[in-house]
């Protein structure tokens, strides 16, 4: 940093070349911010190294920097005023997630360049002496303008909210997103699938060749910036507030005084978010996904539960229709034996749940199955199903479920009901999972039960499974849970069923798991276990 300082006063000639001054600041945002700006509260060797690393790749990556550690200073406010001086003619968007959070980031330039006489002096081409005077537009709702040739309908730098106003018909060589995820973001699923809506609307709002930057901080596992991450839209560029992204490493920036106090103030769950950019790292998963079984072949016998748990929006990012087939053995064990999670309309609702119902209600073993079907708004769904039934002659009782039964519902209260049987090892699920939808000893068919089937091979088998198939009992033989979703991809219902049960409460999507935990809605019993030796008739002494 002493060296860098001293070069800089070897080009700009101590802050009198005006040549020098207009280099630095077009080639080095740190220069730009720290002399031309007069932020000497940036003087620090890991700020520095944050400028040089976004000079380096500015484009398509998502920054994701702990709280008061300059992310918006070096991207937003001076990203966007070197842009400017660099070419006069760009268009630049600032989206956060509402208009007024994303008019802060506006009126922070505006001040700069309308009070800045250095840079007004320097680059007297671009910017007006009296731009509140002078300048085309120089409002918070039309944007500023600087002087340029072209006369494009959008100004040289505009602010908009995602969520409200977005604006439409207007098209930017560059967007900055800036606090896209804020509180109010993440409090319910449906406010995340809003956010992440027109943030995906928003791309349509750029120009062919168009450049954008990315920057936040974590408010909850399942936000905006999980989605992106999910999908790999964009490069992540997580800087944390420690040297090793835990609550005890060195901080970075602060001083240990400093992230004491805020770890003291702030408390976990906020220190995880904001400041490590960590969510799970907040407080304890409530499941351990050390605690789930898994089960080589099934129980001889079992008794059967089929829980629907129905989602009634089939629009991308929508929660998911998810089916739990659960089956019980003698010693009240549960084993995830079949299901689907995806988006599914009312008819394929229906069909799936007779063909599950068909398939397990035919299985050697099963004694009876049950089905059960969520109760909260889907009397349409219950007058559909019974219509069905009748037309097809495939009729058959489903137990409406309602939770709970005499207080206000709760997905989280009814999924942790789990807890108590996966502690107790008392929750199996299938021990293969399919990789591509080709495990090791399964060749993969169409056709199933809304997925596809799996022709039996023999090789990769355990002793155990050999023993049964031996005994003619290939169906207790366990197989990946493989389907197809509602854009024609394979998934595992079993991988999702970890994800979801590790995640939890964090995970974006928790229907298969809420689905699973409704067999408790449904009485479960274990199958009747008769010893046939006790069927023979009785002999007595005398032979009769």
């Amino acid at each position: 940093l002493p060296e860098l300082l001293d070069a800089w006063d070897e080009i700009d000639k101590g802050g009198t070349d005006l040549a020098g001054i207009r280099a630095l600041c077009l080639e080095d945002r740190y220069y730009l911010l720290v002399r031309a700006c007069r932020r000497v509260d940036m003087l620090h060797p890991w700020i520095l190294a944050r400028c040089r690393e976004v000079e380096e790749s500015p484009n398509n990556h998502l920054d994701l920097w702990a709280r008061d550690h300059y992310k918006s200073t070096i991207i937003t406010f001076g990203g966007a005023i070197q842009e400017i001086l660099r070419d006069p003619e760009v268009t630049i968007c600032i989206f956060s997630h509402t208009k007024q959070i994303a008019r802060k980031f506006f009126r922070q330039i505006r001040q700069e360049l309308q009070d800045n006489a250095l840079l007004k002096y320097v680059f007297q081409d671009i910017l007006y002496a009296k731009p509140t005077q002078e300048a085309p537009k120089w409002a918070e709702e039309t944007g500023l303008v600087v002087k340029r040739q072209g006369n494009p309908k959008e100004s040289t730098l505009e602010a908009w909210g995602l969520v409200d106003g977005q604006p439409t018909s207007a098209h930017y060589q560059l967007r900055i997103y800036d606090d896209v995820v804020a509180p109010e973001s993440v409090t319910t699923p449906d406010q995340v699938s809003k956010t992440t809506e027109a943030w995906e609307l928003s791309d349509n709002l750029g120009t062919v060749g168009g450049r954008k930057w990315h920057v936040g901080t974590r408010y909850s596992f399942a936000d905006t910036y999980g989605s992106i991450l999910e999908r790999g839209a964009l490069t992540p560029r997580i800087r944390t507030a420690t040297d090793d992204g835990t609550p005890e490493g060195n901080p970075v920036l602060l001083t240990p005084e400093q992230w004491d106090e805020k770890k003291r103030i702030q408390g976990p769950a906020v220190i995880a978010c904001q400041m490590l950019q960590n969510p799970l790292a907040g407080q304890q998963a409530f499941f351990d996904a050390k605690d789930l079984m898994k089960w080589e072949i099934r129980p001889r016998t079992l008794n059967v539960y089929i829980m629907c748990d129905p989602a009634r929006s089939m629009k991308r990012g929508s929660a998911n229709t998810a089916f739990a087939v659960i089956g019980v053995d003698a010693a009240r064990n549960k084993y995830l034996l079949d299901g689907l999670n995806h988006r599914m309309d009312l008819k394929r609702r229906w069909e799936t749940m007779r063909e599950l119902r068909k398939v397990w209600i035919n299985q050697p073993g099963v004694q009876y199955v049950k089905v059960g079907y969520e109760r909260y708004g889907a009397q349409s769904d219950m007058d559909y199903f019974n219509e069905q039934m009748e037309i097809t002659g495939d009729g058959f009782p489903i137990e409406e479920l309602e939770w709970p039964r005499d207080s206000e519902p709760s997905k989280d209260d009814r999924v942790q009901r789990l807890g108590p049987d996966f502690r107790a090892h008392k929750f199996y699920i299938p021990c293969v999972m399919s990789k591509q939808g080709k495990p090791a000893f399964w060749e993969l068919e169409k056709g199933g039960a809304g997925g596809l089937e799996f022709k039996f091979k023999e090789y990769g088998l355990t002793s155990m499974q050999k023993g049964v198939i031996l005994g003619g009992e290939t169906f207790r033989v366990c197989k990946p849970i493989a389907k197809v979703d509602q854009d024609g991809n394979v998934y595992d219902l079993t991988r999702q069923f970890i994800e979801q049960q590790m995640l939890y409460p964090f995970s974006p999507l928790k229907d298969l798991i809420d689905a699973a935990s409704r067999v408790y809605d449904m009485e479960p019993r274990p199958p009747l276990i008769i010893d046939e030796g006790s069927l023979e008739p009785e002999v007595f002494a005398d032979g009769i």
